[in-house]
């Protein structure tokens, strides 16, 4: 299995911001994947609105038959994020997109951040229904075009999108991990963008996974974090946002995304 990191490492500041110097843009958690066959077809994991630019542009792509492709039309979504999916838009043109995407995230992007009807007046999307929803917390699946991969849902905790109305309680699948097993190596990975804090279940899936790609913690959260990540025998362990840089990431065997990174498995 391959992936390679679209969009990693630290926010873009916005120039001349003086309202709030804290205020960026947060397109990170961007990904696409491939079973390795050399088939040339990839899913993207998330779609910020910056990815297309970079899929059309970033010469480094190349190197990926099917990815610099304007027929890549596969999108896995782990949340309804503004950062996560204000990039669909930018795929109107062309084939149907295929959607993997649960229940909520579904509605959401019906209702409170209407993306899904706009594109249906252009190309057209075809919901593959991910089915985490209810008491149901995690459920397996497969994404057409890569057969040697199996993808399985969790539902996980993550911040509720400004986007949602007020006073709105958080559901199961508004947010979700992806564990990924490559059938032909066995090599698994889990990936969360987004994830506040890992559940139980989350975390059983963390204990088998080769590759942890994860969102930095908060300060406070930081000390316990980086000491259950020590523990957990991934030997690819990846933060996909900035980190603190008093956090001794390098001496715990931890490395930072950035644009183009590439992981094999």
């Amino acid at each position: 299995m391959n992936i390679v990191i679209l969009r990693g490492g630290a926010p873009r500041r916005r120039r001349n911001d003086t309202r709030n110097p804290e205020t960026g843009t947060r397109d990170r958690g961007v990904m696409a994947i491939s079973d390795g066959s050399g088939s040339g077809h990839w899913a993207l994991v998330n779609m910020s609105p910056a990815v297309a630019h970079q899929l059309d542009s970033d010469a480094r792509l190349d190197q990926h038959p099917g990815l610099p492709d304007g027929g890549l039309r596969t999108v896995l979504l782990t949340d309804a994020q503004v950062d996560h999916v204000g990039g669909l838009l930018s795929l109107r043109d062309g084939a149907p997109i295929e959607l993997y995407a649960t229940p909520a995230v579904f509605e959401e992007l019906t209702t409170a951040l209407p993306v899904l009807p706009v594109l249906q007046h252009y190309c057209g999307v075809h919901w593959h229904v991910v089915p985490v929803a209810g008491d149901r917390q995690q459920a397996s699946f497969r994404v057409e075009g890569l057969p040697g991969l199996e993808f399985t849902a969790v539902a996980t905790r993550a911040p509720a999108p400004p986007h949602m109305a007020r006073g709105e309680h958080g559901v199961v699948g508004d947010s979700i991990a992806l564990a990924i097993r490559d059938t032909a190596t066995g090599q698994r990975v889990f990936c969360a963008p987004g994830l506040a804090q890992p559940g139980s279940e989350a975390f059983e899936w963390m204990q088998g996974a080769d590759c942890l790609l994860m969102d930095c913690p908060d300060a406070e959260a930081a000390p316990d974090w980086l000491a259950a990540m020590r523990a957990l025998p991934a030997r690819h362990k990846v933060l996909l946002g900035p980190a603190d840089e008093a956090l001794p990431l390098a001496d715990e065997g931890i490395a930072l995304a950035y644009d183009g990174m590439e992981i094999s498995l």
